[in-house]
């Protein structure tokens, strides 16, 4: 009877344990891997969804070199690290289903989501590069987003986290380089080039944005879509845009210590019922028109 209620313990407990035997902290994707694989440095996976089954949470995935990955959802804490290569979704010419990101976040409120080291093209198709609907935190450093239609961060994870540094974003031209809606943000060291519009703020989102760069954009960096939007912006260069900083619908924006040149329709924009708030360190020059400060706030 001993013996009997052993082995039937033995039937429960063993693939259970086998299973999560096979689940790793780090992780690897490679050219020549193969999803039959174990997702180990000596045995890669080809696809970024079989690296994710394999890896624990709060776990990292390796790329290994240059290749095609194509789209992940992203449901846990996670690390996924680019390794300083190009990567795309497509391949001998033909585009993989473009829709709806690259890299979709629908994660717990907890988690905490680390994508680093990337050079991602979407060319010219793909939506978006990193879509987040849900998720405690995004950290995104280190990467280049190139030719995506709709925008390369959209952050809409109601009351997370959006964290950028050292990040150039381009090509964009129908749509939006960062957007958030009803989250917080900082950017830091980011570079935004020919976009529709380089940064929103949109609902009750409040966005940082520190030693950064737009630069041939439709509009430099907005803040709409609700009364308590909210945009601050330190050190900053916003250049050969139409419009540097648009504020609208109440929002407000609070400009420090930036430059604003040769922007070609106007350097500020107010919709008439929102605020344009300098720290009175600003430099303006070569604009179509300045545009006006709503007020001026003291440096403290």
């Amino acid at each position: 009877m001993k013996r009997a209620l052993a082995a039937l313990i033995a039937c429960l407990v063993l693939p259970a344990t086998s299973a999560f035997a096979q689940q790793a902290f780090d992780t690897y994707v490679a050219s020549t891997g193969a999803d039959a694989n174990s997702c180990l440095r000596t045995s890669p996976c080809a696809t970024f969804t079989r690296a994710f089954a394999q890896t624990i949470g709060n776990g990292v995935i390796h790329v290994v070199d240059s290749g095609t990955y194509g789209r992940l959802t992203i449901t846990h804490g996670i690390t996924i690290d680019g390794g300083n290569v190009g990567t795309t979704l497509f391949a001998g010419g033909l585009g993989l289903n473009v829709s709806p990101a690259t890299f979709l976040v629908n994660a717990g409120a907890s988690d905490v989501i680390t994508i680093q080291n990337f050079t991602i093209s979407g060319s010219g198709s793909t939506t978006v590069a990193i879509g987040v609907t849900a998720g405690g935190a995004l950290h995104v450093q280190n990467c280049v987003f190139n030719g995506y239609a709709n925008a390369a961060i959209d952050f809409r994870a109601s009351n997370g986290v959006l964290d950028m540094k050292n990040v150039t974003i381009t090509d964009v031209p129908s749509g939006t380089g960062v957007y958030v809606s009803n989250a917080r943000a900082m950017l830091d060291d980011v570079g935004i080039h020919h976009t529709q519009t380089a940064v929103l703020a949109a609902g009750s989102a409040t966005v940082t944005i520190r030693k950064s760069t737009a630069n041939g954009n439709g509009t430099g960096f907005a803040a709409a879509y609700g009364p308590t939007a909210e945009l601050h912006v330190d050190d900053c260069v916003m250049t050969n845009n139409q419009w540097a900083v648009v504020v609208s619908g109440g929002a407000r924006a609070y400009v420090g210590r930036s430059t604003l040149n040769n922007n070609t329709i106007t350097a500020l924009f107010n919709d008439g019922s929102s605020f344009l708030v300098s720290f009175g360190n600003n430099q303006f020059s070569s604009n179509a028109s300045d545009g006006a400060f709503t007020s001026t706030a003291a440096v403290k």
